[in-house]
């Protein structure tokens, strides 16, 4: 975290945006929150956000990135689904 951090203010960076492993696949909340709070920095997830998981994330964060939850079956690469944004 403090390699992290010290990049970070290096870049001047204005924000955080944390992910999972990979697309679609839900970010470490432990970590995230270490980091947040140690960067002092504005926080979003922008990877595995869910309609189950969006609340407990936005308890950490201060926003989120939604994407593949919108597609058809949650997969990346696959259209937007109409029903999905609607819910």
């Amino acid at each position: 975290v403090e390699e992290l951090v010290k990049d970070l203010v290096f870049f001047d960076a204005d924000a955080i945006i944390a992910t999972g492993q990979r697309t679609g696949h839900a970010a470490d909340l432990s970590y995230i929150s270490m980091i947040k709070e140690a960067a002092g920095l504005p926080t979003l997830v922008g990877s595995g956000v869910t309609p189950d998981n969006a609340n407990d994330i936005l308890g950490i964060v201060d926003g989120i990135i939604i994407a593949s939850a919108l597609k058809h079956d949650g997969v990346w690469w696959n259209q937007v689904d109409p029903a999905r944004v609607k819910t």
